[in-house]
């Protein structure tokens, strides 16, 4: 019997790219043993520990190491091929078919473009109410502690390179957090009502690239388990509670484009994904 890689997922509840590998373990019949899971407490900034970045140096979720691996992986779609190519009796997630893999492959892309940035669903504000309603829940103590670990992490660890442009990064959002909403906030609101209306270009754009059943055809694909995690993501930041909950993200971006509808492709994709049994165990709380 081959000896199976002692094999570790560094991986988040509130990340949505950790459920990339995730999806991609369930789908290729990994068992719980076979694998462990080190939970990083993304809310609480743990992502920025120095401990953390010697495995991920970008400071992101996810991360893998195996025992077969020189070093770790720290792209989810590297991970995810690492994965398939672990079970070679199953069938794989990338198509032999030219055609189709040029297909999945814009189908990863763009959902990993700037403009299809689930921060803006969940971080950014276009106007007041939106910005009020933001600091009064759950984000701002996410920005909050963000800006502590990393200021604190980075006195530590003066000689790390990660920790300067990072706090400067993360301190602009934190300061407009911090104040009262006014002037200072016209830019952050005129840039995220155009990011909205570049959300829904990327949008029309992914029902346009679709070919079902799956993103990319007849077959699940890596494509199916990029653009789950994406989806999952963006319908609970904007309120959606069940599998078929499109409305509230369709709000959200029409706001900014009025004329904004998901496409019938896309809802079509999202019944016939979630119905196979890896995207049961991943998301059960969708259903």
């Amino acid at each position: 019997m081959a000896v199976l890689p002692e094999i570790t997922v560094y991986s988040s509840k509130a990340s949505q790219w950790a459920n990339v590998a995730h999806l991609t373990l369930a789908e290729k019949g990994y068992q719980p043993q076979e694998y462990k899971v080190e939970e990083v407490d993304l809310v609480g900034g743990e992502n920025f520990n120095p401990d953390f970045l010697k495995v991920q140096p970008n400071g992101t979720i996810p991360a893998l190491t195996s025992s077969d691996l020189a070093k770790p992986l720290i792209e989810s779609a590297d991970i995810l091929a690492y994965l398939d190519k672990t079970r070679p009796g199953s069938k794989s997630l990338f198509p032999t078919d030219a055609a189709q893999r040029q297909r999945m492959d814009a189908l990863i892309d763009l959902v990993h473009q700037p403009q299809m940035s689930t921060n803006l669903i969940l971080l950014a504000a276009r106007d007041k109410e939106e910005m009020d309603k933001k600091k009064a829940g759950i984000w701002k103590q996410f920005v909050d502690n963000r800006q502590e670990k990393l200021e604190r992490y980075g006195a530590a660890h003066p000689e790390n390179p990660f920790y300067a442009p990072k706090t400067k990064e993360n301190g602009q959002l934190y300061e407009l957090y911090k104040a009262d909403v006014g002037p200072a906030h016209d830019q952050f609101f005129r840039d995220n009502d155009e990011g909205y209306k570049g959300l829904a270009r990327g949008l029309q754009k992914l029902d346009s690239l679709l070919v079902l059943p799956y993103s990319a055809g007849e077959s699940v694909t890596a494509a199916d388990f990029h653009i789950v995690p994406w989806m999952a993501h963006a319908l609970w930041g904007a309120g959606g509670t069940f599998i078929e909950d499109f409305q509230p993200l369709e709000n959200l971006i029409k706001k900014s484009d009025p004329d904004f509808k998901f496409g019938e492709k896309t809802k079509t994709w999202w019944k016939n994904i979630s119905a196979t049994p890896a995207f049961q165990q991943v998301f059960p709380q969708l259903h």
